[in-house]
């Protein structure tokens, strides 16, 4: 009689233990995906980053060339070059 009860148990022990592992790796899996999703957007982030700071970088070197010298000039001060005709817009303001 004994020998059945303690199999009774340890079979229950072993159902529970289980049930409990299954649980456990179907939460982790979970947090697993999210992470991973996660991870995605951050890696997106990085590569706009990425791609922002090439666009500031050539910025910073065309900075001092004329070029950027005359749309600076335009741009904020409004200014133009010898002999070019400027149309204002009435309605605008």
């Amino acid at each position: 009689m004994r020998l059945k009860k303690s199999s009774f148990w340890t079979k229950l022990l072993l159902l529970v233990v289980s049930v409990y592992a299954i649980v456990t790796l179907v939460n982790l899996q979970d947090r697993v995906r999210g992470a991973n999703a996660e991870v995605a957007a951050l890696e997106q982030q990085v590569l706009y980053a990425e791609q922002e700071k090439a666009l500031m970088e050539e910025s910073l070197r065309d900075l001092g060339s004329d070029k950027s010298i005359m749309q600076i000039a335009r741009a904020r001060l409004g200014m133009v070059e010898s002999g070019e005709i400027v149309f204002l817009d009435a309605d605008a303001q």
